[in-house]
Order: C-alpha cells, then sequence, then structure tokens
C-alpha cells in the first residue's frame, strides 16, 4: 500500500527518467530480496500453510510446463508483466540455488520491461 501512494506522490512532481530510475531501483530491490530469502520463505511457507500448496492444480500445472520449457531466462522474461517478482524468483530457485544465475536475467528482463513501457509512455504522452 505505502508503494502506491509512494508512486502516486512521485509520479505528480517527477519527470519520466525519475520515474524510470525509481522503477528500476524498486524492481531490482525485490529481486535481490526475494533472491536471497526466497528459498527459506517458501520452507517456511509450506510449514505454516500446507493446504496452500496442492499438488496438482492447474494454475501448478501450467508453472511447471513454463519451468521446464523456457527455463530461467523464460521465467525472468515473463516475470514482470505476468508472475510478479515473488513468483518469478520462487520458479526459478526451483531450477537453482545459483543466486547469480537467477538475479542477472531477472534484472536484464526488469530494465528491458521498463524501458518498453517507458516508451510506450513516452509515445502515448505526447
Amino acid at each position: 500500500m505505502l508503494k502506491y501512494q509512494f508512486c502516486l506522490i512521485t509520479a505528480t512532481v517527477a519527470t519520466s527518467w525519475l520515474l524510470l530510475l525509481l522503477t528500476m531501483i524498486g524492481g531490482i530491490l525485490g529481486i535481490i530480496i526475494f533472491t536471497q530469502i526466497g528459498y527459506d520463505l517458501e520452507k517456511w511457507l509450506v510449514k505454516r500453510f500446507p493446504r496452500w500448496f496442492k499438488r496438482f492444480t492447474l494454475k501448478n500445472r501450467i508453472l511447471v510446463k513454463l519451468r521446464r520449457n523456457w527455463g530461467i531466462w523464460g521465467i525472468s522474461f515473463l516475470t514482470p508483466i505476468l508472475l510478479g517478482i515473488p513468483v518469478g524468483v520462487a520458479l526459478c530457485l526451483t531450477l537453482t540455488t545459483d543466486k547469480r544465475k537467477i538475479i542477472k536475467p531477472m534484472i536484464l528482463s526488469l530494465v528491458v520491461w521498463t524501458l518498453i513501457f517507458l516508451m510506450f509512455v513516452l509515445l502515448i504522452g505526447k
């Protein structure tokens, strides 16, 4: 909630480049934080809320297919627009525990999508 209030205040007084910078910083911090605590958080959630983690649901099957067919780069590509950073990082952590292999493609994808959306906003805004 606080994040959205901060964005609204910033959007009224900021330039496009400041918004670009703040968006990237927030996304990168989210990627780093969830990569560092993701494995332990997942273990805690499975113990605390076992009914949330049913094995054979349609959503789980789609996520497994995505993970098998596309790997870390595919998950990273879809994370900013479809999955969200916590879900994308959690899926990547099931493929590898090497955090550098997760952080690099996630940040690259975040930067690319942020630039795409910025271009779209700049074109529409004129």
